[in-house]
């Protein structure tokens, strides 16, 4: 699993026109560790829905753990925030600390390592565990386990300490995340079954437990990201 970069999960923004929300990907010194930089302003109060992905973020000096449920936040005119999205198993890679230790967890960075510029932590870091990125789109444990060759309890714990959830979590949520990026196509039943759904009620009911809406909810939210920062 060594070599390429693993597939780049898909984060899905969903907010409207009152967030002036911009992207870029990171050069290639530090593309295995990080997914985006993103920086978002609020022009009117409006409330913006974060779904869990996968990643850990860095956003105003604070490390934001993996969500294993959505957050909704609240904002108002003149609120800005800027942040590093980084991959599965970045965080841990970076700096060592378990990432199931901060899933659900906003703290101060400094209270959890001590602060460093992101190329210099990288620049000493070992990548990401491939674990996690596998995981990402591997919907059976025992699967995995015998594409890698670990035992399944072996994968379970890589995966947790690397991302801040199960492979099978993972899993799901990758799998949300693929789905809202790709759209309902012609029609849900068949996108459902593309995605390795049993039907639709499936495919419904496991994107609500993970973001409390259905896809046609989330999909009405989502809006397109204004052009990359310069």
């Amino acid at each position: 699993m060594a070599g390429a970069l693993p597939p780049r999960p898909r984060a899905i923004y969903l907010g409207g026109p009152d967030l002036d929300y911009v992207e870029r990907e990171p050069g290639p010194d530090l593309a295995p560790w990080v997914q985006a930089f993103w920086r978002l302003r609020c022009m009117r109060p409006t409330s913006l829905r974060v779904l869990p992905d996968g990643c850990m973020d860095i956003i105003n000096g604070d490390v934001v753990g993996s969500l294993s449920e959505p957050l909704v936040a609240d904002m108002q005119p003149g609120e800005e925030a800027v942040g590093v999205r980084l991959r599965p198993g970045a965080f841990t890679a970076l700096y060592g600390v378990p990432a199931d230790e901060l899933t659900d967890v906003r703290v101060p960075l400094a209270d959890v390592v001590r602060p460093r510029r992101l190329r210099d932590a990288a620049r000493d870091a070992a990548r990401p565990d491939p674990l996690a990125a596998v995981a990402m789109f591997t919907t059976d444990v025992t699967t995995l386990a015998k594409r890698t060759g670990y035992s399944a309890r072996h994968v379970r714990r890589r995966v947790l300490v690397a991302s801040g959830h199960s492979p099978r979590k993972l899993a799901r949520i990758g799998r949300m995340q693929a789905l809202l990026a790709a759209g309902r196509g012609e029609s849900w039943a068949r996108t459902a079954v593309q995605f390795g759904y049993y039907d639709e009620a499936h495919m419904i009911n496991d994107v609500r437990a993970l973001a409390d809406a259905t896809p046609q909810m989330l999909l009405a939210e989502r809006a397109t990201p204004a052009l990359p920062v310069p």
